[in-house]
């Protein structure tokens, strides 16, 4: 959850709701294929990371697998799902400790 809110701080809130939605409902598939990348998937996060020192590696990763990666199997499923209010809560509270 934390490196979610780090994305929408770094973004700001107009893409806090498709940035959060593409994350939450995706969120095994795309920590599982970050926790198995190679020195050179990690070169490209690490060269973003120079110019936006406010966002943690991993956390870059995730963007670049949100909006560059391939599409996740669960993406068609949950196509125009929303949040539950628990994942909500749970977003807002984060934020409101930041």
């Amino acid at each position: 959850m934390n490196k979610i809110v780090s994305l929408i701080e770094y973004f700001g809130i107009e893409l806090y709701r498709p940035i959060t939605r593409l994350l939450l409902s995706n969120w095994e598939e795309i920590t599982d294929r970050i926790n198995n990348y190679t020195e050179s998937d990690w070169m490209m996060a690490d060269e973003i990371q120079k110019t936006t020192p406010t966002l943690d590696r991993f956390s870059i990763a995730m963007l670049i697998e949100v909006l560059e990666g391939e599409d996740t199997l669960n993406q068609a499923e949950n196509a125009g799902r929303r949040l539950s209010e628990e994942e909500l809560k749970a977003i807002r509270k984060h934020q409101d400790e930041q």
